[in-house]
C-alpha cells in the first residue's frame, strides 16, 4: 500500500479533526472503534470541499484509492438521489440520504454531551455510522434510531450487523420521535427541521439535550442545542452554519426543498 493512501486512511483524517477542534480526545476511541469505511457504500458522490456542490461518482469497484480518499476525507458522501429514484453514474436532483461530513458528525457528538449510559435517540439512520458511533459510546442497548426511507434502513441494519451490533432502526416519521423507548436523555437529529417537533421535547427527559440542525434550506442552517425544562420547553443556543438534508417532507413542520 502506498504512502498516499496510508495517509488517506482513518489516522490521517482523525489528525485533521482533531487540529481543526472537532474531535476532541474522548471521542478518539469511539472514532476508532467505528471506522467510517465500514459504513460507506461502493458508490458515492463526495460534496465539494468548502460549499455545497456534489463531485462526481466514485465507483469503489473502478477505482478504490479515490474512493478510500474520499472516505478518509472531511467531506459528505451523498450514497442516494431523490429518494432512491435517481439511475446511473451521473447526479441526481436532490440528494436525499448520505455519510455526513466528519468533522461536523463529531462536533454535533461533542455538543450532544452523551454518556455511556444514557438512552439516546437518533433522528435520521442514513448509512448508520453515527449510530455506530452512539452505540460505542452510549452503549448499543441505549441507542434507538428512526429512519424515514425503508430502503436506507434496510442498508443501516446490514451496515451494523456487519460491524457487529443490532442497535434499534425504526422505520417511520423522525418528527414523532419514537415513544417506544422513550424517555430519552440525548435526542440528535441529522436531517434539518425549521420548527422543533413537539414529540422531541416530550420524549425527553428534564435536563435532557437536543440537537439539530435548524433551518428549512440546504445550505443555510445552523445547529441548535437545547435543554429541556420542566414546563416541558426547550431553551438553548445556535452556532455554526452547516448544510444538512433538508428532512422528508412527511416529516417536516415547515415547507422545504
Amino acid at each position: 500500500m502506498s504512502a498516499r493512501v496510508e495517509e488517506a486512511g482513518p489516522e490521517g483524517l482523525a489528525s485533521a479533526l482533531v487540529a481543526s477542534g472537532a474531535l476532541q480526545s474522548d471521542w478518539l476511541p469511539t472514532y476508532r472503534a467505528a471506522p467510517r469505511a465500514m459504513f460507506v457504500p461502493d458508490r458515492v458522490w463526495p460534496g465539494i470541499p468548502e460549499g455545497t456542490r456534489q463531485g462526481a461518482l466514485i465507483d469503489r469497484q473502478a477505482d478504490p484509492r479515490a474512493w478510500l480518499a474520499a472516505v478518509y476525507s472531511d467531506r459528505p458522501l451523498t450514497t442516494q438521489w431523490d429518494d432512491g429514484q435517481h439511475q446511473g453514474d451521473g447526479l441526481g436532483t436532490t440528494p436525499t440520504s448520505s455519510n455526513s461530513l466528519p468533522s461536523m458528525v463529531f462536533a454535533m457528538l461533542g455538543d450532544l454531551d452523551v454518556e455511556s449510559g444514557h438512552r439516546v435517540l437518533e433522528i435520521g439512520t442514513g448509512t448508520g455510522w453515527n449510530a455506530a458511533l452512539l452505540a460505542h459510546r452510549a452503549g448499543v442497548a441505549n441507542v434507538a434510531s428512526v429512519e424515514f426511507d425503508a430502503d436506507v434502513a434496510d442498508r443501516a441494519r446490514q451496515n451494523l450487523t456487519e460491524f457487529g451490533i443490532k442497535p434499534v432502526v425504526h422505520v417511520g416519521d423522525g418528527r414523532q420521535g419514537f415513544a417506544d423507548r422513550a424517555p430519552y436523555d440525548r435526542i440528535i437529529a441529522t436531517c434539518s427541521v425549521g420548527e422543533l417537533p413537539s414529540a422531541w421535547v416530550e420524549q425527553t427527559v428534564t435536563g435532557g439535550v437536543i440537537v439539530a440542525p435548524w433551518g428549512p434550506l440546504y445550505g443555510g442552517e445552523a445547529i441548535a442545542r437545547l435543554t429541556v425544562r420542566e414546563d416541558c420547553s426547550a431553551r438553548g443556543a445556535v452556532h455554526s452554519i452547516v448544510g444538512f438534508h433538508a428532512a422528508p417532507a412527511a416529516a417536516r413542520h415547515v415547507p422545504g426543498p
